[in-house]
């Protein structure tokens, strides 16, 4: 009986071991990923003020676009709507 305990408990000291060894390893990948995310985080900011950034080209480009068309039938056709 005493041998049965015995080999249970030393069993249970060895998955506990183990299982600390697992969770340390874990530990250590997560604060390796803290930096990882960090880098990645920053570029997701840049990706998103790039994006703000080309809509608002974009806007002026087609602002540009519709004033040039107005002007060229403004000058071309005289419209007469136009001043």
């Amino acid at each position: 009986m005493m041998q049965q305990e015995l080999e249970r408990v030393s069993t249970l000291n060895t998955t506990i071991n183990d299982d600390g060894a697992v969770l340390h390893d874990a530990k250590e990948e997560h604060v390796g990923m803290g930096g990882t995310m960090k880098g990645a985080q920053g570029a997701m900011s840049k990706l998103g003020r790039q994006d703000i950034r080309d809509a608002i080209i974009l806007r002026c480009a087609l602002v540009f676009y519709w004033i040039v068309v107005v002007y060229v039938l403004w000058t071309r056709i005289k419209i007469p709507f136009l001043p």
